[in-house]
């Protein structure tokens, strides 16, 4: 009897585990994404509590017991432990995209409500979201290559563009701009215009040239996509600017602009702006250009550029125009590693009103920032960690961090990724961007 017990205990175990493995294996082939994420997170979560693993990563679960538990965070780039992560709702849905995952939308960080289906692709954790439609329609490319798709909630290609894309995009009136490149071989390929600068001196094989392409959002048409270096130097301004840089920087060679934003001004911005500085029509992008330390305020329609920004940050990412009349930029620091911030720009005089700075905040690469309802959200990329900035009045007044999300302690996908420091974290984030509950209409 006590064996035909020990048996029948062993065949209800292995029936519940059995039960288990089918749910889970039928809701990820059948894609009920909803079921199959709720089982990751219970399982992770129990892996994590238990400190097992099973998925046989026993090194990956110890390591980061024994990292977040030391009281010395010294070199230990989160602001958070497992126990100390973010963990409240999200007044928006968050389309993020670590750097080694794919694209998902969420409600708080331990939920996932939304992905799609990337079997179309190969190597899927290379496509980088763009934006999210209201009807769930994601814009994506393929990480700083050929091929940009916009596809349905469910996944399936609408459309497909062969241009190569480098960096974030902008949407305006169904159109939507995006830094692209060329290659150049220097000096050979230089123009007579360019012939007269520092890059003569260059020798450098593929030099990137940045573009910018226009495509139709609807049909992912091509309607413009013009090489910026040969326009730019044309003015004398920015010229003098590019020959101080290259004279200063041999990398600048290799990729004289860096093109990593771009933003088109909408007529209220526009009519700001014109308070500050002169605008020469009502087709304005804000152009950045890590390389040379410089912001500009380009004219699309008689291509010139309007107003220059430069050397007030040091390699910086994501100018945003906001409505107090200010431009903010995230300036990563020249790559130094130590601290990042967010400088608060009079375009009228080229002076910086004020910063903001907060204890372990760091992105040596990318870094972006999103104004939703007059909310600063910041994204610090190389930590994996985004946070509001909340003031007592203006930016940046009285100001401190308020932690959304990390990525350092997610559920859903997990990896042995280590940084510099060999401080255990999951992923870095690529693009997270926060989008309005009422705006968005696919979700159930």
């Amino acid at each position: 009897m006590d064996i035909i017990d020990k048996l029948l205990k062993f065949c209800f175990i292995l029936s519940i585990l059995f039960f288990i493995f089918l749910l889970g294996f039928l809701s990820n082939d059948l894609k009920l994404k909803r079921i199959y994420e709720g089982l990751s997170f219970i399982i992770n979560d129990v892996e994590t509590r238990l400190n097992i693993n099973l998925k046989k990563k026993f090194g990956d679960r110890d390591t980061r017991k024994n990292l977040v538990s030391k009281k010395d965070k010294e070199g230990f780039d989160s602001n958070f432990t497992f126990d100390t992560r973010p963990i409240e709702r999200f007044d928006h849905y968050l389309l993020i995209k670590h750097d080694k995952t794919q694209p998902i939308l969420m409600d708080t960080p331990d939920r996932v409500i939304w992905s799609w289906d990337l079997s179309n692709f190969r190597n899927s954790s290379k496509i980088i979201p763009y934006h999210l439609f209201d009807n769930g329609d994601l814009l994506i490319g393929k990480f700083e290559t050929k091929g940009i798709y916009r596809i349905d909630k469910f996944g399936n290609i609408i459309w497909n563009n062969k241009s190569l894309n480098h960096h974030w995009i902008d949407i305006e009136k169904n159109q939507i701009f995006i830094p692209s490149r060329k290659f150049v071989s220097l000096p050979n390929d230089l123009n007579s215009d360019l012939k007269n600068t520092e890059l003569k001196n260059c020798n450098f094989k593929n030099s990137a040239f940045d573009t910018v392409l226009i495509l139709n959002s609807k049909t992912g048409k091509i309607i413009r996509e013009f090489s910026l270096m040969e326009i730019l130097i044309k003015d004398n301004g920015f010229k003098n600017i590019l020959n101080r840089k290259v004279l200063n920087d041999n990398e600048v060679c290799s990729d004289p602009l860096h093109l990593n934003d771009i933003q088109k001004l909408g007529i209220n911005e526009i009519n700001l702006v014109n308070k500050k500085i002169s605008l020469t029509s009502d087709n304005i992008l804000i152009l950045s250009f890590r390389s040379l330390d410089m912001i500009l305020f380009y004219d699309l329609d008689n291509d010139i550029i309007n107003h220059i920004v430069v050397d007030l940050f040091a390699k910086q990412h994501s100018p945003r125009f906001h409505k107090d009349g200010f431009l903010y930029v995230f300036d990563n620091n020249n790559f130094s590693g130590t601290n990042s911030k967010i400088v608060k720009i009079d375009i009228e005089n080229n002076t910086i009103v004020s910063t903001f700075e907060t204890e372990n905040f760091a992105s040596p690469t990318r870094g972006r920032l999103q104004f939703l309802n007059n909310d600063l959200f910041v994204q610090s990329s190389s930590q994996g960690e985004i946070f509001k900035i909340i003031c007592e009045e203006n930016f940046f007044e009285n100001c401190k961090p308020k932690y959304l999300y990390s990525s350092n302690f997610d559920f859903f996908y997990p990896s042995n990724r280590y940084d510099k420091n060999f401080s255990f974290k999951k992923d870095g984030i690529y693009i997270g961007d926060f989008y309005e509950k009422d705006k968005i209409k696919f979700i159930d």
